[in-house]
């Protein structure tokens, strides 16, 4: 069997880009390979067919000319088609909220918690409203991280979110014990979703951030298949094992035609005391080479630091740390 390696297709995709400036490798679904044979699917929503067809040509030309590369399929695909579907379901929206931002990874491990924190800082010094849930139903982190426990009070129906540092907050950590262990299967983590995300007071909010849990199941479907998300934002740590993984949950958000406003590398590299010099802790560079690989912009590469992960596990506020994360609405891609 021919070992044809995902990220050289991926290299000659990156390669073409359409006459609206976006490149085959950011419409391109995951890659199928079996045996020497590949296939995959171009979402052309808003090409020209005949540009579309001539790029799909080249392509498969390009690609067959490998060694050992056998059959190559390229599906055209246009979501103009799948709007006319009359059983669609329409996505909810989350009254009082204006843009809802999803935080992901697809991996554990890569800080995606402490990012979600530090970005509700950063847009609340900006002079934002903003609100943050922790989706991570099986390990919420989020309450902890913002010195905040005990029980929503309820008006009516709806939950009335905590408040810390001028952040609305809920979590599914706010209902369990700090010890519990929660094993849901999907109906249930959607039902929970649906009680934190729509049946929270949340008011009048410029942003609720959304933080994930790793991977890419059922609370990653739920929020996709039943809720308007505005934009997603891939966290990444540099080594090569987690940009796999975030490619993965890249292609899942794509499937799902969300709007990625960006990458941000997490513990890209720590300052050293005494030389002020950048010192790499870990191998890869994940962060650029997703970027470059899915056309998607760079926002931010986070270093490792002390006394940001100290406040997060004090509950402290962030501001002092605002600076590592230079990131505001026009980099948001929110005008």
């Amino acid at each position: 069997m021919t070992n044809i390696k995902d990220d050289i297709i991926q290299s000659i995709l990156s390669k073409f880009r359409f006459s609206d400036g976006a490149s085959l490798a950011s419409k391109a679904s995951e890659l199928v390979i079996k045996n020497s044979n590949i296939g995959f699917s171009v979402d052309i929503t808003g090409i020209q067919a005949e540009e579309a067809e001539s790029i799909r040509l080249e392509v498969q030309q390009k690609i067959e000319s490998l060694e050992g590369v056998g059959k190559v399929s390229i599906v055209l695909t246009s979501n103009r088609a799948a709007a006319k579907t009359k059983d669609e379901k329409p996505k909810l929206h989350i009254d009082g909220v204006s843009k809802v931002i999803l935080v992901a990874a697809g991996k554990g491990g890569v800080g995606k918690s402490t990012i979600s924190a530090l970005l509700a800082h950063k847009l609340k010094a900006d002079g934002h409203k903003v609100g943050i849930i922790d989706a991570d139903i099986y390990g919420p982190s989020i309450p902890h991280m913002f010195g905040l426990a005990g029980k929503p009070e309820l008006d009516g129906n709806k939950m009335i979110p905590l408040q810390n540092y001028g952040i609305s907050v809920n979590s599914i950590g706010f209902l369990t014990a700090p010890d519990a262990s929660v094993s849901w299967r999907g109906p249930m983590t959607s039902k929970a979703l649906y009680q934190l995300l729509s049946l929270t007071q949340w008011g009048d909010l410029d942003y609720l951030i959304i933080d994930t849990p790793p991977g890419t199941g059922d609370i990653h479907l739920s929020l996709l298949q039943n809720y308007i998300i505005d934009q997603v934002v891939m966290v990444t740590t540099p080594q090569e094992i987690s940009k796999l993984d975030v490619s993965r949950a890249i292609n899942l958000y794509k499937k799902f035609n969300i709007p990625i406003a960006g990458i941000i590398e997490n513990m890209s590299y720590y300052l050293d005391p005494e030389t002020n010099k950048k010192i790499k802790p870990f191998s890869g560079n994940s962060g650029q080479e997703l970027s470059e690989t899915y056309d998607i912009p760079m926002l931010a590469q986070v270093p490792i630091n002390a006394g940001l992960s100290e406040a997060c596990d004090k509950g402290g506020t962030l501001d002092s740390y605002l600076e590592l994360l230079n990131i505001n609405d026009k980099k948001l891609g929110f005008k």
